[in-house]
């Protein structure tokens, strides 16, 4: 069998234009594996790029306005009528405090709005007691949405 010569160490002449593209493409690759690599998080502790990213993190984290964020739990007084209406929000030395949905106390139409409200916190809380406050929730447009009374019981 005849051997054959290697040709290793001999090249073809490139032209300009495939050089050319050969760095770009080569630009692209090493983009998309950055990308890939930053994205999957496949730097090793204590490189620059690792460091770099930790710091874009802490960046968003510290730097972001809270207004962008929404998602502060609220109580919508919309949710009351799924536990009839009354929900009791705080208990302390001053008394206990309730909010009551507006809707529940219309239902009780022919009478003032702090006896209907006195009725149906009797029917809870089942104990003499006295109202020390009464406020009125109320919307943009001045409707009523609830009320938001603290009582004392005796």
């Amino acid at each position: 069998m005849a051997e054959s010569t290697p040709l290793r160490d001999h090249a073809l002449p490139a032209t300009r234009a495939h050089e050319g593209e050969k760095s770009l493409r080569g630009v692209r690759e090493k983009l998309k594996l950055s990308f890939v690599r930053t994205v999957f998080w496949s730097y090793e502790r204590g490189t620059w790029q690792y460091d770099l990213i930790v710091l874009a993190i802490l960046a968003f984290i510290f730097l972001t306005p809270r207004a962008w964020f929404r998602d502060r739990p609220t109580l919508q007084l919309t949710d009351l009528r799924h536990i009839q209406g009354v929900v009791e929000v705080s208990q302390g030395k001053e008394g206990r405090s309730y909010l009551l949905d507006a809707r529940l106390v219309e239902s009780l139409a022919p009478q003032k709005a702090e006896d209907a409200i006195r009725e149906i916190l009797r029917a809870r809380i089942q104990k003499p007691f006295t109202i020390k406050s009464l406020d009125t929730i109320r919307d943009r447009n001045n409707v009523v949405l609830g009320y938001t009374v603290v009582i004392v019981v005796r």
